[in-house]
C-alpha cells in the first residue's frame, strides 16, 4: 500500500476540491492510501466533509497557506505578496514534519500555489516524489515567473488540466502531462424528465433557447461584457434567445451589484442565485456560455457536455482546449459583437444545436471522464514509484 499525501490549499467549495475528492473516491485502494492535509479555518467544514466522504484521512493545519500567482489568484497587492512570502517557510516546515512523521510515498499538491510544501518534502528525512497540479496558467509577470521558478526547482512532476497551464510553468516541461478535469457521469447525464420540471419552475418556455452563464460573478468571467453584447445586438438576436446568469450570492460586490442592475433592466436576461443542483440547472438550459476575460478552465463547459449541452466561449487558450470548434461548441472574440450575435443565432437553430450537443456529449465522455482520468493519474503515480 502506497501513501499519497495530498495537500489542499483552500476552504471554498470550488472545482479544485471537487476534482480532488473524485480522484480520491476513485483510487485503487489496494494500491493507494489517501491522506489530505488542508487549512484549519472556520468555514472549512463542507470541504473537509467532501474529502472524508471520498474516503480520505483528513489532517487540518493552520500553516497551509497559498503562494498565489496565477490568472485566477494573481496575488496583486503588496499585502498579498507579503502574506505569501511570510507563509512560505511555515508551510515548508509543516510539510517537512508531516513527511518525517507519515513517510508518504508521493506528495501531491492540489495547486502550484503550494510549492512551499515541495520545499519541505525536499528537506525531509524521507524525501519522496512531489507532484504539483497545474489548475490555471501562472501569470507572465515577475511574480508569476517567481512562482514558476520555485515550482521548477522543488517539484518533480506536473499534472496539468490543460496544455496552456502546463506551458506556463516554463519551456520544455518534459516532466509533466495533461490530465483533463473530471466530470462525474453518474451525476452529469442527460435527463429529459428533470429538464422539463426545472424549465417550468424557472419559467422558461418550450421555445426559449436558454444560454446559461454558470460561473463566479466576477470581472475575470466577463459577466458585464456578456451583458454589453446582449444589449448591443438585442434587435438582431433570434427572438428565442434567453440569457440566464446564475451564481449571485447575498450581499454582493460592486461588480455583482452592477450586473444585477443591468440584468433587471433587460428583458432578455434573467438572474439566478447560487444553485447547488448544477446537474439539474445544466439539463434545463440549452447552451453553456463562458465569456471569460482571463484564461482559465471553465468547469461548466465539460459538466455541460456531460448532459449534452454545447458551449459558446470567448476565444482564450484554456477554453479552446475544452471545445472542438464547430463540433462541440463555438468560440467568438469578445471585441466582435457581431461574431457573438452570429454564434447565438446559429445555436437557435434546433438541428444545429442538437448536432453540437451530441458532439459535446461524446467529447466529454472521451476527454473528461472521471474513470479514464483517475486511471491516467494512477499511471503517473506508478511511474514515479517505479521509475
Amino acid at each position: 500500500m502506497n501513501k499519497i499525501l495530498y495537500i489542499h490549499h483552500a476552504i471554498g467549495m470550488g472545482g479544485a476540491p471537487r476534482s480532488l475528492s473524485m480522484l480520491i473516491a476513485g483510487l485503487n485502494r489496494t494500491r493507494f492510501e489517501p491522506i489530505v492535509v488542508m487549512p484549519k479555518r472556520s468555514g472549512n467544514k463542507a470541504v473537509k466533509s467532501l474529502f472524508l466522504d471520498a474516503g480520505a484521512k483528513v489532517i487540518e493545519e493552520i500553516p497551509v497557506r497559498p503562494f498565489n500567482g496565477s490568472q485566477v489568484a494573481p496575488c496583486a497587492t503588496m499585502m498579498e505578496k507579503a502574506y505569501a512570502l511570510t507563509a512560505f517557510p511555515l508551510l515548508a516546515q509543516l510539510t517537512k514534519r508531516l513527511t518525517d512523521d507519515l513517510e508518504p510515498d508521493i506528495v501531491h499538491l492540489n495547486s502550484t500555489c503550494l510549492v512551499a510544501a515541495a520545499r519541505g518534502v525536499a528537506t525531509s528525512r524521507y524525501p519522496c516524489p512531489t507532484i504539483a497540479h497545474v489548475r490555471e496558467p501562472l501569470l507572465p509577470n515577475r511574480w508569476g515567473r517567481l512562482l514558476a521558478s520555485l515550482n521548477r526547482r522543488y517539484v518533480n512532476y506536473y499534472i496539468a488540466i490543460d496544455e496552456a497551464g502546463l506551458a506556463s510553468i516554463g519551456d520544455n516541461i518534459a516532466n509533466g502531462t495533461v490530465v483533463r478535469n473530471f466530470v462525474d457521469t453518474k451525476k452529469f447525464y442527460p435527463n429529459a424528465k428533470l429538464r422539463g420540471q426545472l424549465r417550468n419552475a424557472y419559467g422558461w418556455g418550450a421555445d426559449d433557447v436558454v444560454f446559461l452563464l454558470l460561473s463566479r460573478i466576477a470581472h475575470s468571467n466577463g459577466v458585464l461584457e456578456l451583458i454589453d453584447h446582449i444589449e448591443a445586438e438585442s434587435d438582431e438576436l433570434n427572438k428565442a434567445a434567453h440569457f440566464v446568469i446564475a451564481g449571485f450570492e447575498g450581499n454582493g460586490t460592486d461588480y455583482s451589484n452592477e450586473a444585477r442592475r443591468r440584468i433587471d433592466a433587460h428583458q432578455r436576461c434573467q438572474m439566478l442565485p447560487f444553485i447547488n443542483d448544477v446537474p439539474g440547472l445544466l439539463n434545463a438550459a440549452d447552451v453553456v456560455v463562458a465569456p471569460y476575460l482571463t484564461s482559465h478552465s471553465a468547469r461548466c463547459i465539460f459538466e455541460g457536455g456531460g448532459v449534452g449541452k454545447p458551449a459558446l466561449v470567448s476565444r482564450l487558450p484554456n477554453l479552446m482546449e475544452q471545445i472542438k470548434e464547430g463540433e462541440t461548441g463555438i468560440s467568438f472574440d469578445l471585441s466582435e459583437p457581431v461574431a457573438f450575435r452570429n454564434a447565438v443565432n446559429r445555436f437557435c437553430d434546433p438541428i444545429e444545436r442538437a448536432r453540437l450537443g451530441v458532439g459535446a456529449l461524446n467529447f466529454t465522455a472521451t476527454h473528461f471522464s472521471a474513470e479514464t482520468n483517475i486511471a491516467r493519474t494512477e499511471d503517473v503515480y506508478e511511474r514515479l514509484l517505479n521509475p
